[in-house]
């Protein structure tokens, strides 16, 4: 049983292997070979066995798995055509010890019946040789920085604080190319994991939680394995238990989805109430069924707990919704106001004793401070961060500043208006507040210049005050669920 194996191992082998074999070794699966070699992964540990090339980018290839000249594997990519999977796993694991084994090949539980047979008959296997794990079958495999591997050589070799737990190839790819390309995420350690026939998703989960290099885990999750009855239990104890922010994106919401999700892992997918009741039990975070969204709430969370671990604090959440917001156009600013209040966050209207504070600071005569902040002309001047500053008090909880990219980065003007940028966000930052920079998407390259000076230098930077709403909601959300933790436990 899983519950009981999983006791006496440790995942570390599988992400960061000493040595790997792949069998069988084609051109066409040459992505694995040049993800290691993108990786700097050290190639006298990397053995590939082919029955028909003689090396494959340079690495030599032997002719059988007897060839191989050492007698323990950390990591076994299994790619052969599933009519001979069965085989080539018994044959394997006969002559060598293999501590983990990534099926590659596709076909099997998700594709009919005869698949479901292979399944159980490597489960069976499984179950007889103790000492070895599997992941897949039917998943692209693993991508771990730290371990100097990858399935893909366009991942970044630089490593981050976060985790992937992904039942699709295709979402796992696409959230660290995405993810990596748009708000330079960096992860830690990630596992593509397909049908589940062994190594279960509760399992990686409970690892995670303990993993010094992870910080924040994303799930994709399709539905519970066949073979393993008693995994939706284990699934729902382990996410209770969890420390870290999960952020959990269901794959199968719907009745079409579902009977989508059985022609594509086999997964038994749950209905809608039943996830209703664990995101409730849970601090885990749900995630619509969006790619985009789960990046944008991964890049907040990521960012803001990498801050308070570099100060050594502990991490602060957002204890309430409200929001300032600072920009040049009172049209904007109505906007603004409209999408922030339908998402549910709290726009304070400046009045009385702050409002007249304000404005003895600025004595403004075009534009508003009663929030948003509209004060158009004066952004490369002192008094814009000194009112911004005044506005910026424990009463905000996020602050949202829109701009728009600048032609000349070197311009006096612009200089001016970036030190006021810095300066607003370290204000806000010394209270353990948000700052997001609206920067919209377009093709520009002063856009493209303007964003890459800002991430640079640290800013939160969304397309949209739409996405940079979320994304912080979700942030607080999980800060109240952990307040609630913190009060059952006492």
């Amino acid at each position: 049983m899983v519950e009981n194996r999983n006791k006496a191992m440790s995942f570390e082998r599988l992400f960061k292997p000493k040595n790997v074999l792949i069998f069988e070794a084609q051109t066409k699966i040459s992505f694995f070979i040049e993800g290691f070699l993108r990786q700097e992964y050290d190639l006298k540990n990397l053995y590939l066995v082919s029955s028909k090339e003689d090396e494959l980018s340079g690495i030599k290839c032997y002719r059988s798995i007897d060839n191989v000249p050492i007698d323990t594997i950390d990591l076994l990519i299994l790619s052969v055509r599933r009519d001979i999977l069965v085989q080539s796993i018994t044959d394997i694991l006969s002559k060598k010890k293999i501590r983990f084994v990534h099926i590659f090949t596709a076909g099997t539980g998700e594709f009919d019946d005869e698949g479901i047979k292979i399944e159980r008959k490597i489960k069976e296997i499984l179950k007889n040789n103790p000492g070895t794990r599997s992941i897949g079958p039917n998943c692209m495999g693993l991508y771990c920085p730290y371990g100097k591997i990858a399935y893909y050589p366009s991942f970044p070799i630089e490593s981050g604080n976060i985790a992937l737990i992904f039942q699709s190839g295709d979402l796992h790819s696409k959230m660290v190319k995405f993810g990596s390309r748009r708000y330079n995420l960096r992860f830690s350690k990630c596992v593509s994991i397909g049908n589940c026939i062994d190594i279960q998703i509760s399992e990686l989960l409970q690892y995670f939680n303990n993993d010094i290099e992870t910080n924040i885990v994303c799930v994709y999750f399709e539905g519970l394995p066949v073979l393993y009855k008693k995994e939706g239990k284990r699934l729902l104890n382990v996410l209770k238990s969890m420390d870290k922010p999960v952020l959990f994106m269901r794959g199968g919401r719907t009745e079409r989805g579902q009977k989508a999700v059985l022609t594509h892992t086999g997964a038994l997918a749950t209905k809608r109430i039943i996830w209703d009741s664990i995101f409730n039990q849970t601090p885990i975070i749900d995630v619509p069924p969006s790619l985009d969204e789960l990046i944008d709430y991964t890049y907040i969370f990521s960012k803001h707990i990498q801050r308070f671990k570099r100060l050594k604090r502990i991490v602060k959440y957002p204890s309430n919704k409200n929001v300032l917001v600072i920009l040049w156009s009172g049209g904007f600013g109505i906007l603004a106001t409209d999408v922030l209040t339908e998402l549910g966050l709290n726009v304070p209207l400046f009045e009385g004793k702050k409002l007249e504070k304000l404005k003895q600071i600025y004595p403004i005569k075009i534009g508003s401070l009663s929030n948003p902040l509209d004060m158009p002309w004066i952004i490369s001047n002192k008094v814009y961060l000194e009112v911004s500053k005044a506005a910026i008090d424990d009463g905000i909880d996020f602050v949202m500043l829109v701009t728009d990219a600048w032609r000349d980065l070197e311009d006096t003007r612009f200089k001016s208006y970036y030190s006021n940028l810095l300066g607003i966000k370290s204000h806000v930052e010394s209270i353990d507040k948000i700052f997001v920079i609206i920067l919209p998407d377009y093709p520009s390259e002063s856009r493209k210049n303007f964003h890459a000076k800002l991430t640079k230098d640290g800013f939160f930077v969304y397309p949209s005050i739409e996405r940079a709403a979320k994304s912080f909601l979700k942030l607080y959300e999980y800060g109240k669920k952990r307040e609630v933790i913190i009060w059952l436990e006492k």
